[in-house]
């Protein structure tokens, strides 16, 4: 599709307004209302090869179910790095959990896998990394740490689609991995987010802090 100069200047046009057009022509009836999510989550799960993808209104609340998933809550610890957007703490915050600052590494700005190990204690439960300006976090080594520590990897990944570590796609180290579509990242739909896995009963308790245990079929 070649683009004229008026569409340049636009956020929505073409295949994406004739979408949104679709689903408000739509009504948001309740039988028809998830076909564009469904299409959503189907289209994720193809491209990072994972069983599970499942949309959310936003960034943060993918993070925040992930942790009220795993059952993490009061007395636990959720190691997290200090640069980033506030939302990967607030998350562990809304879980009533602590979030603990582990430091970056100053060649790379991404959290540093020698200062998480320093953070760990006997209520740590999870670590929240962030690939942070489209690059990525040492995800090999972070990865073989929380398998020593047996601790769960969520991985927020708001500022990155499609990067890769060591030649795998970031998304596919941990446990899960949240992605955002407000309206700032590299793919927006205005506001939103996914989360995706591979562990299907994780997905089941996700989708019941999500929306009530319905599912996009």
């Amino acid at each position: 599709m070649s683009l004229n100069k008026k569409d340049i200047k636009k956020r929505i046009f073409g295949n994406e307004l004739n979408y949104v057009k679709s689903v408000l022509e739509k009504g948001f009836r309740a039988s028809t209302s998830n076909e564009m999510a469904k299409k959503l989550e189907d289209t994720f799960s193809k491209i990072f090869n994972v069983k599970h993808a499942i949309s959310f209104t936003n960034g943060t609340s993918t993070m925040h179910a992930a942790l009220e998933a795993w059952g993490i809550g009061v007395g636990d610890e959720v190691i997290v790095p200090p640069l980033t957007m506030s939302a990967t703490s607030f998350a562990v915050l809304q879980s009533n959990a602590t979030p603990i600052f582990a430091d970056v590494d100053i060649e790379t700005f991404q959290i540093c896998p020698k200062s998480i190990e320093s953070k760990i204690t006997k209520k740590t439960k999870a670590i929240i990394t962030v690939a942070l300006f489209g690059s990525s976090p040492n995800m090999k080594t972070i990865k073989e740490i929380a398998e020593k520590y047996k601790l769960k990897i969520l991985e927020d990944n708001a500022e990155c689609y499609l990067g890769k570590f060591n030649n795998e796609l970031i998304g596919t180290f941990g446990d899960c991995a949240s992605f955002s579509f407000q309206n700032s990242k590299h793919l927006t739909s205005g506001e939103g987010g996914i989360l995706i896995t591979n562990d299907t009963e994780f997905a089941d308790n996700v989708r019941k802090v999500q929306s009530m245990g319905y599912a996009n079929v």
